[in-house]
């Protein structure tokens, strides 16, 4: 059921079995898998059913390092999180890209299978030859070839606050409580065990929780923030004997146009490597690099997709637009291009493709590539508190997002991979664009909207803040599930890991609580 934090008594205590702070995907996706039983599950979100400012707000904080979308733009804060806003991609890690992880394939991969059906996919197959029809299809490339082709399904997109609204509602054992915020975790003396939290109202409410076993959910900035805030015993923040609370942070570093393609519109070589629909699901295919490529020449995971510019531009949103078009329309103008193509109906996301047409002119069969990375984690980048404290006590956090100083020299080597692929296979020919070209892709670099990294899994303490049970090292009954455990990252989307991972976690909680 659901409860208002808000209209509950002054200092009351909320006592359960499971304490999970957050609803989002991770979040809901645990007390979806925990509920049903006789454990008490208390679900704590910030947010209620809908966007609101004041809530929103404390998100604030503040950008230090490489030019980042204001944090308070970046996540929503209502039941569902950013899932509200999220745009569908889903993909599993390959084996390669668990490398540096505690835990490989062969353990995450029934949580994947079922992640499938949380996040609303297809069937669970992610072989480009499974999806090959007379409209689309992959190029044939040889063993001589760096790059292969991929895909992605995309989700409709779920949003995991309405889909599973009320299935949370009719759980007799699983309580969450709207508009309410962690504010402090209380421990022993030694650090060792979480013996409460402390959960504040905007009104000024204010009220405890205990429970067995204690869950942060609240994505990959927000964990940091809590742990750090979170210091009464330890003054460096929970967690963080080592150092580590907050480092390693990671983002997609996301070019919209980083270079040209020139190729038949009408052949299904290209159309695989665009939004299309087999057998009525939704998928992208990319080109990435081999995992010889990637070891041999030491390739950070990427992705290379093909977008008709008519669509380019509309789906990049506000913050992607290409700086020259958006001093063009003005901020007005752009925010209507993106909710017009956030719709789903054809009819509605005209409007976007016309002016799109209008304002950049290409002739048929361009098209561009956009290009996605994950560049190796970096213990400089990363997240730590401002001074600034918000209107509930905290400290607000500050960003501090690095860039790898080859990151433009590894877009170019991977385009020139894929113009050798094209050009092999008659498919198409590609300039990558550049300063000389009149377009400098890295004049509109972005991130992509994906917080990892910064309470990274690690079987050794000295190397992550968690365990490979995703149980912080040295407290026995604090976790952290989302995408901020990742010690690496692939050049998927992390939702669906974030899912598989929640899944797997709920399972560990139910052998220790059974």
């Amino acid at each position: 059921m659901f409860v208002d934090a808000r209209q509950l008594p002054q200092d009351m205590e909320v006592d359960a079995d499971i304490c999970i702070i957050g609803a989002g995907a991770a979040g809901i996706t645990m007390a979806r898998a925990l509920s049903g039983g006789n454990r008490r599950i208390a679900v704590f979100e910030s947010g209620g059913f809908d966007f609101d400012v004041d809530t929103q707000n404390l998100y604030a904080g503040d950008v230090i390092g490489y030019s980042y979308t204001p944090i308070d733009r970046d996540r929503l804060r209502f039941l569902g999180g950013s899932t509200n806003h999220w745009q569908g991609s889903c993909r599993p890690f390959d084996a390669f890209d668990l490398d540096d992880w505690p835990i490989g394939l062969d353990v995450l991969e029934p949580y994947y299978r079922q992640a499938q059906q949380v996040c609303q996919l297809g069937p669970y197959s992610y072989d480009p030859q499974q999806w090959v029809d007379a409209e689309a299809r992959p190029i044939s490339a040889s063993s001589a070839d760096s790059l292969k082709s991929s895909l992605f399904q995309y989700s409709p997109p779920t949003r995991f606050g309405t889909v599973y609204r009320d299935e949370l509602a009719a759980a007799g054992n699983l309580t969450v409580y709207l508009h309410a915020n962690l504010v402090a975790i209380d421990t022993n003396e030694a650090a060792s065990s979480v013996t409460g939290v402390e959960i504040a109202c905007l009104t000024g409410r204010r009220f405890r929780a205990r429970a067995r076993h204690y869950v942060l959910a609240t994505g990959g900035i927000e964990n940091v923030r809590l742990l750090l805030n979170s210091n009464r015993v330890q003054k460096s923040g929970l967690g963080n004997g080592n150092d580590l609370v907050g480092r390693y942070f990671m983002d997609h570093v996301y070019v919209p146009k980083a270079a040209t393609v020139l190729a038949d519109v009408s052949s299904p070589e290209v159309r695989f490597y665009d939004h299309h629909l087999v057998r009525g699901h939704p998928i992208e295919g990319f080109f990435t690099a081999s995992d010889e490529l990637r070891r041999t020449k030491q390739m950070p995971p990427f992705y290379i997709g093909f977008r008709v510019p008519t669509t380019a531009l509309a789906e990049l949103g506000v913050d992607r637009l290409p700086a020259p078009i958006r001093g063009l329309l003005g901020e007005g103008v752009a925010q209507n291009i993106e909710y017009y193509y956030s719709r789903t109906t054809s009819s509605l996301q005209l409007p976007a493709k016309w002016l799109y047409e209008k304002m950049w002119r290409t002739p048929p069969g361009t098209f561009v590539t956009c290009y996605c990375s994950g560049p190796n984690p970096d213990p400089q980048s990363r997240v730590t508190l401002s001074n600034t404290v918000d209107v509930l006590g905290l400290r607000q956090t500050q960003l501090d997002w690095r860039l790898p100083s080859d990151f433009e020299q590894d877009m170019h080597r991977a385009h020139e991979q894929l113009a050798q692929l094209l050009g092999r296979s008659g498919v198409g020919r590609l300039r990558i664009e550049s300063s000389a070209t009149g377009y400098d892709p890295m004049q509109d670099v972005v991130n992509a909207h994906h917080h990892m990294g910064t309470t990274r899994m690690h079987d050794d303490p000295r190397y992550g803040v968690v365990d490979r049970d995703c149980r912080i090292h040295g407290i026995g009954n604090l976790f952290v599930a989302g995408s901020s455990v990742f010690p690496s990252y692939a050049c998927d989307d992390p939702t669906m890991t974030i899912v598989a991972l929640a899944l797997r976690l709920s399972d560990h909680l139910k052998s220790l609580t059974s």
